[in-house]
């Protein structure tokens, strides 16, 4: 029986559970599979944490970027002391991600329990970052993850939204490392379905950081800059989202720790 120390969190939803042992690139998506189980610690999505390394570096299950992931191992980094500079009220520090380049800054407010994440943008905001596709469809590209937001005026939230999304994704050819279809309405508020290829899997997230920027540019067509948005998530918690032209942008919010431990693993 092997085991792995790990962290759960909910970054506002959205359940995270971020590995802190070593686990071979081949082996992650079948660990993740089973880590998220019912059956198991249950969680929508996991990344592999390395707190060694310089800048701390964290891996999700798909090589995909998650936003919320970062803002979770930003507050594990806080609690284990390592990766973060700064005393009192705020801490900061960078974290290299799976899915970008370049390590992504990162900000704790202790006494709010808030993290921020830096999130990483298109190289342009018009044609080739944001595009409408149909009408109340609007694609936008991330490094590291893509999303389709979708009007729910003109396209209601279907029953089969596992199947809708497949359907969405398979009628624009969208086939990144994750795809999100971030249906929204009035609030903002929305609710985001998030497909990650290399696992095969597909949640109705309670919480999306990366959907609530994705809304954030569509709204604003990539050019309606400055903006500060609180999206609400399916969790009934909001996610803050501020972009500024030319950059940066950044998710926010609370992130609360939930269990630390060993998971056991039969093989």
């Amino acid at each position: 029986m092997r085991t792995l120390r790990f962290y759960k969190a909910s970054p506002g939803g959205n359940a995270t559970i971020l590995v802190l042992d070593p686990v071979p690139e081949g082996r992650r998506a079948e660990i993740a599979a089973l880590l998220m189980d019912a059956n198991h610690l249950q969680a929508e999505q996991v990344g592999f944490l390395d707190l060694a390394a310089t800048p701390v570096r964290l891996d999700m299950m798909g090589g995909e970027f998650c936003g919320n992931a970062c803002r979770v191992a930003a507050a594990v980094m806080a609690r284990e002391g390592t990766g973060l500079d700064g005393s009192g009220a705020e801490l900061c520090g960078e974290l290299s991600v799976s899915g970008v380049r370049r390590p992504v800054r990162l900000r704790v407010l202790a006494e709010e329990n808030e993290c921020w994440v830096e999130m990483p943008l298109p190289e342009t905001l018009g044609a080739s970052g944001v595009s409408e596709l149909a009408p109340g469809m609007g694609l936008v590209r991330l490094p590291g993850i893509t999303h389709l937001c979708v009007d729910e005026k003109l396209h209601p939230f279907p029953q089969d939204f596992s199947g809708t999304a497949a359907a969405l994704r398979a009628r624009f050819g969208l086939d990144a490392e994750a795809v999100g279809c971030i249906w929204y309405g009035p609030g903002p508020a929305i609710k985001p379905v998030v497909w990650v290829r290399s696992t095969a899997s597909t949640h109705y997230e309670t919480g999306c950081g990366s959907g609530s920027l994705a809304l954030a540019l569509w709204l604003g067509r990539g050019q309606n800059l400055p903006m500060d948005l609180r999206v609400l998530q399916p969790s009934g918690s909001e996610i803050g989202v501020r972009v500024t032209p030319g950059g940066p942008a950044w998710i926010f919010g609370p992130v609360t720790l939930i269990a630390r431990g060993e998971a056991f693993l039969q093989s």
